[in-house]
């Protein structure tokens, strides 16, 4: 039997039920910093926080999804039973590297961030030099953050993960399905394109987080320029949370683009 074809009605409630979750994270972010009358002190460190974690959450749920299709390809029945040590050595190094590489350069850019950010926005009781000691130290950063932030800021990082849900488990979600549905053919492409190693795609995949941080760091210069030109207001907080978390790419959607290619 053909399904009925969706009507206005349908794709209005499907189009409510889809931004509702953005909407709530909006009440929930604009709730708190009206609640404990945060000041743009509390608004640049809470979206740093934000950045960070969020952004790392994406690099490793991004690494995890890759092993887990690596592991499900090499595990296939029709993958060469001789090559499956070699293969399983190669997908674990490649992991392993993009784990270190992404864990260096991303908090070592965060670092500089907090560094930069701390002088103009000082953190209570926190040493001075702090941030710069952890520009190489990932652990160190870390610890810092989950020190004197966490603390303060860790609930923003509920409507910030609910704002960015789509796009923190896009890769590991689109893995497992693809693990799920793998066949012989399938196996033989993957392992005779010679694109898989390639950097350009490396970096498609691991482009998201970049983007979310340069988004979350236009916000925070924003609300350092208010706060120098004296125009840090409720109304001014609530307008850019607004931008942020309002669905604007559910509203305005692109052309669907081809997925990326494993």
């Amino acid at each position: 039997m053909m399904s009925e074809p969706a009507t206005d009605s349908n794709r209005s409630t499907t189009g409510i039920s889809r931004m509702l979750p953005d909407l709530l994270a909006f009440c929930f972010g604009i709730g708190m910093a009206y609640v404990f009358h945060w000041e743009t002190h509390d608004l640049v460190w809470s979206l740093w926080l934000s950045s960070l974690t969020i952004g790392y959450v994406t690099i490793l749920s991004t690494i995890a999804g890759g092993v887990y299709l690596a592991w499900h390809i090499i595990r296939h029945k029709d993958f060469p039973q001789k090559m499956r040590k070699v293969a399983l050595a190669v997908a674990g190094g490649i992991a392993l590297f993009f784990f270190g590489f992404f864990s260096l350069h991303f908090c070592a850019f965060h670092a500089g961030h907090a560094s930069f950010l701390s002088a103009f926005f000082p953190i209570e009781g926190l040493p001075e030099q702090r941030f710069l000691s952890a520009f190489m130290n990932p652990l160190l950063l870390w610890r810092t953050a989950f020190e004197y932030l966490v603390p303060l800021y860790g609930m923003f990082l509920i409507p910030v993960l609910i704002a960015e849900r789509e796009q923190v488990f896009a890769v590991f979600t689109k893995a497992v399905r693809l693990a799920h549905h793998i066949h012989k053919d399938d196996v033989e492409q993957l392992m005779q394109r010679n694109h898989l190693g390639e950097k350009k795609e490396a970096g498609r995949l691991f482009y998201q987080p970049y983007l979310n941080v340069i988004r979350m760091h236009f916000l925070i210069l924003f609300f350092a320029f208010a706060h120098a030109w004296n125009l840090d207001s409720f109304p001014v907080y609530a307008l850019v949370y607004a931008v942020y978390f309002f669905p604007w790419r559910k509203q305005f959607p692109k052309k669907a683009r081809a997925d990326i290619t494993l």
